[in-house]
């Protein structure tokens, strides 16, 4: 097999893969079948050497995880080296931020995505880390924030203006028959969930006990109008008769409510100075220049043998790299906290 080429600066700006494999010793059993014997060795040893999409292209996961830990320890290194290490305000207000556009969504979304709030202050923590040596000495002044957020707000969907929307369960079935049995229970009482885990055609709503997301009346919400209509015209906690919709039945209960939101200058201020700071350190190759030499000069060991050959590969990748590659643009996904 090529061993696979990659981008040493794209290295350092992946998102973070968690590979959390817990337990102690390489033989203890993490899964039977009728009595036979999976130990951690045998999950560990098929874990590396998955395929996973890279934005290098396919790579297997154990090199991939192994370059994105040594990367990322690198940035933070490089961050305190440079005495601009993250700093307690910077993560939580990044945290607060995601609480914030998350709702009550919050735990929900991190459970979702296998993660604790720990794994994101560390993924907050190893980005902010970049963040603040592209940044270093840069200082934006408040007009010129100011007049980026007024910007921002012009522009259609633009992420500080949350509009009014339903918080909604769904049943929803292809047969008559299944419909009407289900609203016959929930005449009788029968809760929502219950009778949405039993009637509904998608398994993913079904497991969700028919939880599906918020509903705007935006126009760039892709569901039908009659899925709006029916969920604006619901009081919290009540359910529709069933209706047809694209050949399929279906009956909405709203959740909650949530009136329009348009986020204030007070809590993106600094988000939105640190994006135009970024942008600046961006032009001037500030991150590129710093990793460059601090990669080269690292004492990077690997006992595993066949992963031995990326540290060299990182410090080869390190001094050819060039200060356009940095860093991705202002206002992209590496600025911008978002909901995990």
């Amino acid at each position: 097999m090529n061993k696979p080429k990659f981008s040493f600066i794209a290295i350092m700006l992946v998102a973070i893969l968690v590979l959390g494999i817990t337990g102690c010793g390489g033989r203890r059993t993490v899964v039977k079948i009728n009595g036979e014997k999976f130990t951690k060795n045998d999950f560990y040893n098929r874990l590396q050497k998955v395929p996973v999409q890279t934005p290098q292209g396919l790579q297997p996961a154990g090199r991939y995880v192994m370059q994105q830990m040594i990367s990322e320890k690198l940035v933070q290194q490089l961050a305190k080296k440079e005495g601009v290490e993250p700093t307690e305000a910077q993560i939580n207000r990044k945290i607060d931020y995601i609480k914030k556009e998350s709702g009550a969504n919050f735990s929900k979304i991190l459970a979702q995505r296998g993660m604790s709030l720990e794994d994101l202050k560390y993924q907050i923590a190893v980005e902010q880390s970049f963040i603040n040596v592209v940044t270093k000495g840069i200082k934006i002044p408040d007009d010129k924030v100011k007049k980026a957020y007024e910007d921002i707000l012009r522009k259609p969907g633009n992420p500080f203006v949350r509009p009014e929307g339903v918080m909604a369960r769904g049943i929803i079935v292809s047969k008559k028959a299944d419909i009407d049995k289900a609203y016959s229970l929930l005449q009788s009482g029968t809760d929502f969930g219950t009778v949405a885990m039993r009637f509904n055609d998608d398994p993913m709503i079904k497991q969700n006990q028919g939880r599906l997301r918020w509903i705007t009346k935006e126009e760039r919400d892709p569901i039908p109008k009659i899925i709006k209509t029916t969920a604006f015209s619901l009081a919290p906690g009540k359910y529709s008769k069933p209706f047809l919709v694209e050949g399929r039945w279906v009956i909405l209960k709203a959740e909650s409510r949530r009136p329009k939101r348009i986020t204030p200058f007070s809590e993106v201020k600094e988000i939105i100075r640190e994006q135009l700071a970024v942008s600046e350190g961006t032009k001037k190759g500030t991150f590129a220049k710093a990793m460059q030499k601090f990669a080269k000069e690292a004492d990077i060991w690997i006992s595993h043998p066949a992963y031995k050959d990326i540290a060299e590969t990182i410090k080869k990748e390190a001094a050819k790299a060039t200060p356009t590659a940095a860093t991705p643009t202002a206002g992209g996904g590496a600025t911008q906290p978002t909901a995990p």
